[in-house]
């Protein structure tokens, strides 16, 4: 049996959840909005993975359907009919089970404990840099000393965001493959009821679908490689930490 922890924080309470839920879908909503007159082209998706993969299946699920119910009725282009939202709302949840399934991969797992270690590597490495300059006095600081401890900052947050980047590959195709299958349920839940058989309704929607599928699924590689690794990274930095551990 699985059982989630993260960070001795009481985040797996049901009203922590329920409040977890609600900030992701105003996030969701809020960025949906904002990028209204962008066609396909939204942060949202992103966003479900994000709350799946930090704080669990439940949250992901309850911030993906939460937010469709919403965006699904109140939408500046007109309401979305109950059959097709249903589709929407099932193609959404693709992404909460790719973020609860990437982060119990085990290559994640690594890249996140080496990211975490070399983080804590370049707090310490920097520390000692400072007492060691300061010891040596204040007249003693020079162009030199200032200039080496730059370049160790640098080197030092080269090497820390390393392994994110290799998890912006990973996250980057899961993204495009979670998008890749919303697209083409969503494409095919939009013609379901409106040709004779499910399977013209299934080239019918995903051919006059492609030019929305490309804008989609091209722009959430983008966000996938981008805004994930860098919200992971910022919320290992600030401490939270997702296990999953067997019991």
């Amino acid at each position: 049996m699985l059982q989630q922890t993260i960070f001795k924080q009481p985040f797996s309470n049901p009203p922590m959840k329920v409040a977890l839920i609600a900030v992701f879908t105003a996030l969701s909503l809020g960025t949906n909005y904002a990028m209204i007159d962008l066609w396909n082209i939204k942060l949202m998706d992103a966003l479900i993975f994000i709350a799946a993969f930090l704080f669990g299946i439940r949250v992901g699920l309850g911030s993906a359907i939460s937010t469709w119910i919403v965006y699904g009725f109140i939408n500046p282009y007109g309401q979305a009919d109950p059959i097709l939202l249903v589709f929407l709302i099932t193609g959404e949840c693709f992404y909460a089970i790719a973020g609860t399934l990437v982060r119990r991969a085990s290559v994640t797992r690594d890249l996140l404990s080496r990211g975490r270690s070399i983080h804590t590597e370049e707090l310490s490495g920097m520390k000692a840099v400072a007492i060691r300059q300061s010891g040596r006095g204040f007249r003693k600081y020079s162009l030199g000393n200032y200039a080496q401890v730059i370049r160790i900052y640098f080197r030092r947050v080269y090497v820390a965001i390393l392994p994110y980047g290799r998890l912006s590959l990973i996250f980057g195709l899961i993204g495009f493959q979670a998008t890749f299958a919303y697209d083409v349920l969503t494409n095919f839940g939009s013609w379901v009821f409106k040709t004779n058989s499910l399977y013209q309704a299934f080239i019918i929607g995903n051919i006059t679908g492609v030019p929305f599928a490309i804008l989609h699924e091209s722009s959430n590689i983008v966000f996938f490689a981008i805004v994930v690794p860098l919200a992971i990274a910022t919320s290992h930095r600030a401490g939270l930490v997702v296990q999953d551990q067997a019991q």
